[in-house]
C-alpha cells in the first residue's frame, strides 16, 4: 500500500509540474527529469543558484525543496497559507490543478514582489 502512495505521489508531482511548464514557457517534458526541472524552477524565479545545490544536503534539502515549489506557487498567484499548504501536503493532488485549470495563470515577477505577507503570517511562516 504504501507503494502504491509513492508512485501515486511521484507520478501526480510530475505530471502537475509538467503542466506548470507548459503555462510558463519551459518544455514540459524537461519536468521529468530529476533535479533538472527544479533548478529550471529556480532559474524561471530567480531564487539564487546556489539555493539549488543546498537542497542537495540530506534531510534540510527535503525543507530546500518545498520552500523553492511554494516559490513556484507563488508565480502562479497562490500567496494564501492554504494554498501553500496544498503545495506541501498534497502536491500531488494541487500541482495537476494548478498546470491545467484554466483559471490559474503565470503572475510573474512582478506580482510576487507587490504581494506583502501579513504580520500574522509572517509569524505563522517562522514558527514553520
Amino acid at each position: 500500500m504504501g507503494i502504491t502512495l509513492f508512485i501515486i505521489g511521484i507520478i501526480g508531482w510530475h505530471v502537475g509540474i509538467y503542466g506548470m511548464f507548459k503555462k510558463v514557457g519551459i518544455e514540459p517534458w524537461k519536468a521529468f527529469i530529476p533535479f533538472y526541472n527544479t533548478w529550471l524552477i529556480v532559474e524561471k524565479c530567480n531564487i539564487k543558484k546556489w539555493w539549488f545545490w543546498l537542497q542537495l544536503i540530506p534531510i534540510a534539502g527535503q525543507f530546500i525543496t518545498i520552500w523553492i515549489t511554494i516559490i513556484f506557487t507563488m508565480y502562479f498567484g497562490k500567496f494564501n497559507l492554504i494554498h501553500h499548504t496544498l503545495a506541501v501536503f498534497l502536491p500531488f493532488i494541487y500541482f495537476p490543478y494548478l498546470g491545467f485549470s484554466k483559471e490559474v495563470r503565470w503572475v510573474g515577477e512582478k506580482a510576487v514582489k507587490q504581494y506583502k505577507k501579513s504580520v500574522t503570517r509572517e509569524w505563522i511562516d517562522a514558527a514553520v
